[in-house]
């Protein structure tokens, strides 16, 4: 099982981390530091321009043999509106497009650190036969890798895209968000993977335009985490690699969200190290320590 958060650096404007995950005026490195704690990270860039190669290379080279990366899939394969509006180009798709998605994908899958393939689609993605053929079709690019896919309108809920997805072995994600949760999805064994997303309740900003971050500005409660950690203890196989994410992200909740199933889930990890967590959410000092507070670190003299 991995738990950890979609992203791991949100450095500046609302919600940031700086101070709060990571040490206040500390110029260190962040995938670094989140990989000492953490065991996976959800990469949410690739969604808006594909990583290089060098990259990704750099990212393993900067973290433990034993830490995961998921990675989510570039827009334009999922969200062609999207790209064309942004970009000002044809969302067609290139087999150009596929080599250079499957070249960052190699590069972790070759060194065993890739996790999955996060294939996330709109909410408003309904299933007809053009969104089934597209979406056929960008699992039989991507059909060598571990596969998750996010479908978050209730259209897909039927027996005929459930088994569109079995066939390539794709797991469906299961998602929370304040209009739409999967969560309790009947098992499916045949599954490569068990993928978990975490975004949230914040219904009332959720759909506000421009709403931007503050629609994922949300904590769990302990009580909420209790409730997921049963859930997600109902689904667990021996067998099969579970991954799961809070993208909660401003003022890193999910961190500490991250932080309080993990405990419930009685992952090994070294709880010490997020005392410094502790000083924004008190309630993960009975899980760090009662000391709580900065931490201090090698070469860091003024945290």
């Amino acid at each position: 099982m991995y738990i950890g958060t979609s992203g791991w650096s949100y450095p500046s404007g609302y919600g940031k981390w700086n101070g709060i995950f990571y040490p206040r005026r500390w110029k260190g490195d962040e995938l670094a530091y989140y990989a000492e704690r953490f065991p996976v990270v959800e990469v949410n860039s690739s969604f808006y321009r594909l990583p290089a190669a060098p990259m990704v290379r750099s990212w393993i080279e900067r973290t433990p043999t034993r830490f995961r990366f998921t990675m989510k899939l570039f827009r334009k394969f999922t969200h062609p509106d999207f790209y064309a509006r942004e970009e000002g180009q044809s969302p067609e798709i290139t087999e150009a497009d596929v080599a250079a998605m499957r070249a960052a994908l190699d590069v972790l899958a070759e060194h065993d650190r890739l996790g999955a393939l996060l294939v996330q689609y709109p909410d408003f993605y309904l299933r007809n036969e053009a969104n089934t053929a597209a979406l056929a079709t960008t699992l039989e690019h991507f059909r060598d890798y571990p596969l998750a896919v996010e479908l978050r309108h209730h259209s897909w809920h039927h027996p005929a895209a459930r088994a569109l997805l079995a066939a390539r072995g794709a797991a469906v994600a299961r998602i929370d968000e304040p209009f739409f949760q999967n969560l309790a999805l009947p098992d499916a064994p045949e599954d490569r993977l068990a993928y978990w997303r975490f975004h949230g309740r914040n219904a009332a900003e959720w759909r506000r335009g421009g709403a931007g971050a503050h629609r994922y500005d949300y904590l769990y409660t302990p009580d909420e985490v209790d409730e997921l950690a049963d859930l997600i203890a109902r689904y667990i196989h021996p067998d099969r690699p579970t991954f799961i994410f809070f993208n909660n992200h401003p003022g890193g909740q999910a961190a500490a969200n991250a932080v309080s199933l993990s405990k419930r889930l009685k992952m090994p990890l070294d709880y010490a190290k997020f005392s410094n967590l502790a000083e924004t959410f008190p309630f993960l000092r009975s899980i760090t320590g009662e000391d709580g507070g900065q931490m201090s670190l090698p070469g860091s003299a003024d945290l």
